[in-house]
């Protein structure tokens, strides 16, 4: 190294310059290499940083998808002071903010590190991501979830990152691996890039991600089709928009879920005082000028709107 810098007329930065190992061998984890350059002793460092992508021994990229964790948690705070706001609480700008500020990190180089066992560890934040962006609570299911936010889930929006990143190698002969002859596995825990991703083949993002999507079998309770934009209704004030998520996933402050959640020890019974307040109920509500179905929902028309302003303060 000393000589090549020498020959190019590089000077070298020991205390900038770190050595890390790279092996599956568990007995010798706490291994550290004593190595100078120019005589000057090596910093070792187990987790290396090497363009955005923190490195660890093993390479399965626990620590950089735990630091990954963090930073869309401290976004996602950020999100919802939007929601709190007179300028920016209206879904296209939370799920416009939500794919710059979080998902961009949390797909940020996903071909190297998606095939993680750990990677799985992320959905809890972009699953906040987009309650904050819906207006929904905790317990919706998360297949709902995504649909009413407009955004595929996380798993399939990594797995058609790498499809793209395969469909680059074959078709741009810049690439690093673009004629990269496939080699034969050494270890069952490693997989091989080449083998175990699919190109793309003339499909877009965007087209691919739905596809894949609408083929999880997941119930759909909703009445949606899973696609990538916001559903109806998305143009209608903050409050009156998280009134009919919850009323299109069935998982609102209705008095029976209050009692189910351990948040309320009253009685059940609907204002109406004909039935148990389930969400089951609002919809049918005497209290209504008109039923409620779950195709108003769905299609946020004129019926469907007065029942998510009806139930707007209580749910």
């Amino acid at each position: 190294m000393s000589t090549y810098y020498q020959e190019n007329c590089l000077k070298a930065n020991a205390s900038k310059t770190v050595t890390s190992l790279f092996h599956l061998n568990n007995k010798e984890a706490d291994k550290t290499l004593n190595i100078s350059w120019n005589g000057q002793l090596l910093n070792f460092n187990s987790t290396p940083t090497y363009l955005g992508i923190t490195l660890d021994r093993t390479l399965s990229y626990s620590h950089h998808i735990k630091k990954t964790k963090a930073k869309i948690s401290t976004r996602n705070n950020l999100l919802q002071r939007l929601t709190s706001s007179t300028w920016g609480a209206n879904p296209h700008t939370l799920r416009t903010s939500a794919l710059a500020l979080c998902y961009s990190v949390a797909e940020y180089a996903a071909p190297v590190w998606e095939r993680s066992c750990h990677a799985k560890k992320l959905d809890s934040v972009l699953n906040q991501s987009c309650r904050i962006i819906t207006g929904c609570l905790k317990p919706t299911p998360t297949s709902s979830l995504y649909i009413l936010s407009g955004i595929a889930p996380p798993q399939i929006r990594r797995q058609v990152s790498s499809m793209k990143e395969r469909e680059r190698i074959n078709t741009d002969n810049r690439h690093p691996l673009f004629g990269q002859s496939v080699t034969a596995s050494r270890l069952k825990s490693r997989k091989c890039f080449l083998l175990s991703v699919d190109p793309l083949n003339g499909l877009s993002s965007s087209a691919k991600r739905t596809e894949l999507w609408r083929n999880l079998e997941n119930p759909n309770i909703i009445g949606l089709l899973p696609s990538e934009k916001l559903p109806p209704g998305n143009n209608l004030d903050w409050t009156v928009w998280k009134s009919l998520n919850r009323l299109r996933s069935q998982v609102g402050k209705c008095k029976s879920n209050l009692q189910k959640w351990g948040y309320y020890d009253g009685p059940t019974n609907c204002v109406c005082g004909e039935a148990e307040q389930t969400m089951n109920h609002l919809l049918v509500c005497p209290f209504l000028h008109n039923e409620c179905t779950r195709t108003d929902l769905a299609e946020a028309n004129i019926i469907g709107l007065e029942c998510a302003q009806y139930w707007m303060p209580y749910i």
